[in-house]
Formats: C-alpha cells, structure tokens, sequence
C-alpha cells in the first residue's frame, strides 16, 4: 500500500516551496559572491536570478499548479545555468549543470530525477562539443561517454536513494496511521469511561487547579465545565485544599496515599460526604503530568451507619429498659406508699419526705419511657383525619405558648385527607415537638406548622423561631440521655422517633444557628378513604382531650 495521491501531492506541494526557498538562498549567495570576485557578471545575473526566484516563488503557492510547478522548478534551474554558460562559458559553470541533477532530488521522486538526467545529459553533450577547447582543452571527443556516463551514475544513485526514501517515508506513514487510529481508539475509549462513570473525577495539578471534570462530578456538585476549568476545586474551603494539596505532592513523589473522607461543599450549599483517592497520571519517562481525583459520594453510606449505630443503640437500651424497668418498678411502688403513710402521720417531723416523694415520681417517669422505649408497640390502627388531631394539639398548648409570647400558626395544604396510625402516640409525639420549639424560645417567637400531601405521603413540618441547634449538639440528637434541658431524661426524641418508625415513617430534623429549627414527618397516606368507617374526628379528640392530655404529660420529658 502506497502513499495515496492526495498525500503524496500534499508532499510535493510542500516540496516546492522548499525549493523555491532553497533558490532564493543560492541567488542571495550568488549576489554576495560574485559582488566581491567578478561584479561584472552580476549585471547577467541579478535580473535573471531575480526573475526565475519570483516567478518559482508564486508557482510554489499554486496548489492546483503543483505537478507542473516541481517539472518548472527543475527546468529552470537548468535553464539559469545554461544561459550562464553561453554568457561565461567557464569550466565551474559547466559543473553547476549536475546541481540541477542533485537539487530534483529534494522531490524523493524517479520521474522528475530522470526528468532532471535528461537535461543533465542533454545539456552536458551540448556544451562538450560546442565548448570542448574552451572547457576541456586537449580532450577527445570519446572522452563526453566518461562525462555522460558520470551523470548517469548519479542518476542511478539518485533514485535509488528516492525510492528507498520512499519506502521508508511509507512504511513511517503506515506506522503513523497505525498509532493514530490506535490512539484514537484509545482516546475514545478513555473519554467514554471518563464520562460514563457516576462517581466525579477531577483532573488537576498539585495545587488543586482543575484541567477536566467528568459528567459525574458537575451533576453531583453542580458546577458546569466552563466554571472550574483553571480554576481551584470550589467543593473545597481552605483547610480541606492546604490538607490535599499535602496528599497530592506525596502523590506525585510516588508515595501511597490512603482514601480520605471529607465533607464537601455543592453549589447550592448542600454538604456531602464524599471518600477522595488520588493517583498521578505520568507519561511513559515517568514524569507526572497531572493528578487524577475520584470522589465517591458516601452520604447515604454515612446515613445508613448512623441509622445502624441507633438502631444498636435503641435495641440495647431497650433490652436493658424492659429488665431495669420491672426489677425496680415494685420496690419502688413499696417505698413510695410507705413514704406517703409516713408523711400523713408525721407531717410536721419530716421535711424531706417531699423532696423524696418528688424523686421518686421523677424516677417512676423514667421507668415509664423505658417501658415505652421497650415496647413502644401500635396496638390500635385508626384512619384518622390529620388536620383535626393537629388542630386538637395546637389547642392543648396554645395556652402555654401565649404564655411565654409565643405564637403557633397552622397551615393546611390539605383538610379531609387520613393517615392510618395510634392517634395517642402521634399526639404524644406533636406534643413533645411542639413543648421541645416552646422551650427553646424564652424571648418569645412563632411556630409554623405547615402540613401538606406529595406522592401519597403526608408531610408534617415544624418550624421554630428560636435560637437553633449547634451541628455538634444536632449529630447527638436521639442518643439515648443525651439532653441539654436541666430535668430532661434525654429520651422524649428517642421516643418520637421509635414511633414513627413504627408507624413506618421518617421524622428528619434541621436546624441553622441563630435562625431556628425545622423538624419534618413524614407519614404514609391512606388511599382508599371510607367516609364515616372507623375514622377519628375532632368531636372524639374534645371527649378524649383531658385525659389524653395528663397521660401525654407524663410520657413526654
């Protein structure tokens, strides 16, 4: 297989205007030469030097000219030389004759070689004869076979050196069509990857400035191509970025780096764990060129070992809660009576028993949320209407918030919609948020709460105006006595959870410091709705409401 003929005359192309190149070097030299060892012949040789120069010269531009201009190229090189014989027939003119042989050879081609020999010969013949006493005095005529036969060695060496060039040139094209394919191939492949896989790769230097993302890192953070280009990763604040940029030039000495877990940063200021691993991409000396980041988005990963960390929590706690509560539950009750028999009698003796009696309660409520935590099982499924048992608990505690200055407001998205649940427990756990956001505002404030319905679910949402939730305070939230009340128990958000789990829901909270915080329900919705069968209205919550009402206050802490 061949060079084909659109390359080879893109060969040939180029070749002339190194031709055309190459002769305005001689004619410069020729000037200067000459200007100093015969000035004479300058006045034959600058017009015609200069003519043969311009006219090769815009023949090499014309791409459509390009065959005949490498024939024009040769022809006139013999042509200059011919007519500086005829003008100064001089023996190291005559020479000049084989470098129109030589210079044709600059194509790497047989046919403009021979081209070139044709003249060579012809003009060598000539000019023997006409010029033999002037330019080989006291030669023979048979000695023009030993000039001729000079040329045609030439001629052969010539283009046997052209056609080995040429195998050579082909051999080096195919090898470069080869491993340019191969690379783009290759090329593809890598890209295809590179912007296939989820998880976010960077490519960056050592200080962290960004050369490529792939499509994974701009959907998990936002940022589209044109922003993090030469820029420095935004995911990062300048900890994170002086740590890494401590992990990369380790890297790039060659040294192993363990994968590190960060929190980073998204464009809408959302927080992400993320686990980084880092390798440099070098080139085949080994010299690093760039540093290759993959960041796996472990947030779930993160969730799901908290959910199984509370999980093993609350299972302990339980466990211990059913044994604890029924060991010291009876002894208790005994020493209770007791201490009350002994504050009838001696009422004026013994001011302690109070204080002791209160103790007691407080810890007889304690062993009443273990149980709870223990056994917290929905015995009595009702549908009941969500709004109406919200409104009944906004009335139970609006006296309470008017109180401390603190208003409650309501907003339903939806009235009639039902949830299926045990209406005394989603009330114990409204409760406990709503005493939890009063408390938390001493100086007065407002609570929002906004119910609404989305893909069949029921959201419940609590919003406080009090001062927030600390994020070292909000990671410890539902850890078992963990409490920041001065006679809290740490176990009425550990409940409220339990419950909703139990009722197969979520409960999320969310709190910015200084702004408040907001605690989410999500709740299942009954589908098919039976108006009248089995469903909790407002008139039952106002029969139920006192009783319901004490009982909830001694569950909640």
């Amino acid at each position: 297989m061949g060079i084909d003929k659109h390359k080879r005359l893109d060969l040939i192309f180029k070749r002339n205007q190194l031709m055309a190149k190459l002769l305005m070097i001689f004619y410069a030299s020729s000037i200067v030469i000459n200007t100093f060892i015969d000035p004479v012949i300058l006045v034959f040789v600058a017009p015609i030097g200069l003519f043969f120069c311009i006219l090769i010269y815009f023949l090499s531009k014309q791409k459509q000219l390009t065959i005949l201009t490498m024939y024009l190229s040769i022809l006139f090189v013999f042509s200059f030389f011919f007519l500086l014989i005829i003008y100064e027939p001089l023996l190291i003119n005559f020479i000049y004759i084989w470098l129109g042989l030589i210079i044709s050879s600059i194509f790497h081609m047989v046919r403009p070689i021979l081209f070139a020999s044709f003249l060579t010969t012809a003009a060598t013949i000539y000019f023997f004869f006409r010029y033999q006493n002037e330019l080989f005095p006291g030669s023979d005529k048979v000695d023009v076979i030993y000039v001729a036969l000079f040329g045609i060695l030439i001629t052969i060496f010539l283009v046997f050196s052209s056609r080995f060039t040429e195998g050579l040139l082909e051999k080096a094209q195919l090898k470069t069509e080869k491993t340019s394919k191969a690379l783009i191939e290759a090329k593809g492949y890598l890209n295809t990857l590179f912007n296939q896989l989820k998880d976010p790769i960077v490519i960056h230097d050592e200080k962290g400035r960004i050369y490529q993302v792939n499509h994974g890192f701009t959907e998990t953070f936002g940022w589209n191509t044109e922003e993090l280009v030469g820029q420095t990763m935004p995911q990062l604040n300048e900890v994170q970025l002086k740590y890494l940029q401590e992990q990369w030039e380790s890297v790039s000495r060659g040294e192993m780096v363990r994968e590190i877990e960060l929190k980073n940063g998204t464009k809408d200021e959302k927080q992400l764990d993320v686990a980084i691993s880092v390798s440099a991409i070098r080139t085949e000396e080994g010299r690093v060129v760039a540093l290759a980041s993959i960041l796996r988005d472990i947030t779930e990963q993160k969730q799901t070992e908290e959910y199984i960390r509370r999980s093993e929590k609350l299972s302990a706690v339980g466990q211990l809660a059913a044994g604890v509560a029924h060991e010291i539950r009876n002894p208790l009750t005994v020493i209770s009576g007791f201490l009350q028999l002994m504050q009838q009698r001696e009422q004026n003796t013994n001011n302690h028993v109070p204080v002791m009696l209160s103790e007691l309660a407080r810890i007889n409520k304690i062993i009443s949320e273990f149980l709870l935590l223990a056994k917290p099982g929905v015995q009595k499924f009702e549908n009941v209407k969500i709004c109406y048992l919200i409104r009944e608990v906004v009335t139970l505690l609006d006296t309470s918030a008017i109180m401390k200055s603190i208003s409650i407001t309501s907003e339903f998205s939806i009235d009639d919609t039902t949830v299926e649940c045990d209406p005394d427990q989603i009330k114990q756990v409204l409760i406990n948020l709503l005493k939890n956001s009063i408390e938390a505002m001493d100086d007065g404030g407002q609570i929002h709460i906004h119910v609404y319905e989305k893909d069949n679910m029921i959201y419940i949402q609590i919003k406080d105006t009090g001062n927030g939730i600390p994020q070292e305070v909000l990671e410890r939230i539902g850890e078992p006595f963990f409490t920041t009340k001065p006679k809290g128990t740490g176990l009425g958000l550990m409940i409220c959870d339990r419950i909703i789990e139990h009722h197969h829901g979520k409960m999320d909270i969310s709190s910015v410091q200084g702004k408040g915080t907001t605690v989410t329900i999500y709740l299942n919705k009954v589908i098919s709705e039976q108006e009248g069968k089995n469903e909790y209205t407002s008139s039952e919550y106002y029969r139920e409401s006192r009783t319901a009402t004490e009982r909830n206050e001694v569950r909640s802490g």
